[in-house]
Order: C-alpha cells, then structure tokens, then sequence
C-alpha cells in the first residue's frame, strides 16, 4: 500500500528543521508532500538545500489550512493519505 503524508506549513523552518528529520526516518517509502501556505521565513530554502527527497509544493497567496491540506491531498500519489501538522 502506498503512503503519502501531507504537511501544511506557513513560516515554519524551526519546526521543519526540528520534526521532518523524523519523518523521513519513520515513513521509508512513503510520499512526503510539504504543502508551502506563501511563508515568509526561510522554510522553503530549508525544504530546498536539507530535504529535497520531499515534493515541496508552494503557493504564493496564503489562504488558510483547509485549502493548503486540499492542495497537498490532490496531488498525493499514495492509497492512504496521512495529515500531519508541521509541529
């Protein structure tokens, strides 16, 4: 069974830095899909030069958590979805 795991973010390089590492650990084979809500910080130069195994989607006007879960869930590949929070 195929797993993709959607992750909203808006401004959170400390978190990505801190949490994402574990994710790739424990998710081998899944789909990693970090869904960008138009940050201002450094999260997606984080996302770029320390993770690039994950498919970064960036939206360039933030319009709230539900649309950039929608976004992440349409363009994920796996069988089961799993939502996860960047904290």
């Amino acid at each position: 069974m195929k797993i993709s795991i959607v992750i909203p973010n808006y401004n959170g390089q400390v978190l990505l830095s801190q949490n994402l590492p574990q994710v790739i650990k424990e998710s081998q084979g899944a789909q990693i899909i970090v869904v960008d809500d138009a940050s201002t910080d450094d999260s997606l130069a984080i996302l770029k030069k320390k993770f690039p195994q994950v498919k970064t989607i960036v939206k360039e006007k933030n319009t709230g958590f539900s649309s950039t879960v929608n976004l992440g869930v349409k363009n994920a590949k796996g069988e089961l979805v799993v939502l996860l929070n960047s904290d």
